[in-house]
């Protein structure tokens, strides 16, 4: 075992960078050393860890297998050290100034983004926030390297080297519009299925649960079109003749702005569970712990 006392702490947030950064260049900008500086601190992480630890790639500097076994730890480390010298300073969102990536889906951009940014002018006017779209619904790659902050989303399992809050569970409506001949009395089963319908597109290429609770019971849906984002099924809706099946959250919102109308669905749907996904690094970080507490009250208030 080494001895920690010998062991400079400064190459851990080398370490560190270049885990975020994939790039000796840009991890250097990120902790102020120049190109030499930057080469010496990774031969002496090298020599230290007895591992080549970051490899070339034509994507950038990959972390080899050791270095990804060490991240969580390094990572714990510097952020215990920087909470170490701020341990004083009492978190106030109104003086705070910073930059908060939020990962989700395009559901949780029309529904709860909005609100997001109407309390953060009220309450945290110097938080910028930015959200990044989730590239195939996998949030591991983008906070395991940084490039944000927390995930938003509903995914059903989450690696144990995160923390995950639940926040709540959306059901699903029908909408069609406001003239629409289904909306005129109680929508039955049979009157569901025999309307043409506009679906979320299933990147697996096989049912949705919509479809599959359909067919437990021996029904399909007639679907002419899918689409990639829910945001496009209200408006086929206005548009066209056909009724689809979208979150109730979604629905609401859209029942204010647009001619539709939302009826409930004559058959069990199982609700979706959305979740708060962040690294163990953000843990404890008083601006994350503000932040996720915003984003509970939002999600649970404008719960329907």
């Amino acid at each position: 075992m080494k001895n920690f006392r010998n062991i400079d702490l400064n190459l851990l947030v080398v370490f560190e960078a270049m885990l975020s950064e994939r790039s000796v260049t840009k991890a250097g900008e990120r902790v102020g050393l120049a190109q030499p500086s930057m080469s010496n601190a990774l031969t002496r992480l090298r020599t230290l860890f007895n591992d080549e630890l970051f490899v070339r790639t034509p994507n950038g500097m990959a972390p080899t297998q050791i270095a990804i076994e060490a991240a969580e730890h390094v990572r714990a480390a510097v952020f215990a050290a920087e909470q170490a010298f701020n341990v004083s300073n009492e978190f106030d969102p109104e003086k705070y100034e910073g930059e908060i990536t939020l990962l989700t889906v395009d559901l949780i951009e029309l529904t709860v983004v909005p609100s997001v940014v109407r309390a953060l002018k009220q309450n945290a006017p110097g938080i910028r926030l930015k959200t990044r779209a989730m590239l195939g619904w996998d949030f591991s790659e983008d906070l395991d390297a940084d490039r944000a902050d927390l995930a938003l989303c509903v995914a059903r399992n989450v690696p144990k080297r995160f923390h995950c809050q639940v926040l709540c569970d959306e059901s699903f409506v029908g909408i069609a519009r406001v003239d629409h001949p289904i909306t005129r009395g109680q929508v039955t089963i049979d009157a569901f299925i025999a309307e043409k319908h506009a679906a979320l597109s299933q990147r697996s290429g096989g049912l949705g649960f919509i479809d599959i609770a359909l067919e437990k019971q021996g029904l399909s849906r007639d679907i002419p079109i899918t689409v990639s984002n829910f945001a496009a099924l209200p408006l086929l809706v206005v548009e066209t003749n056909m009724i689809a099946v979208i979150p109730r959250r979604l629905a609401a919102k859209e029942c204010k702005e647009l001619p539709v109308t939302m009826f409930e669905l004559p058959f069990d749907v199982p609700t979706i569970r959305s979740k708060l996904i962040w690294g163990r690094g953000a843990d404890r970080s008083p601006v994350s712990v503000w932040f996720r507490e915003l984003l509970a009250k939002i999600m649970i208030a404008d719960t329907i």
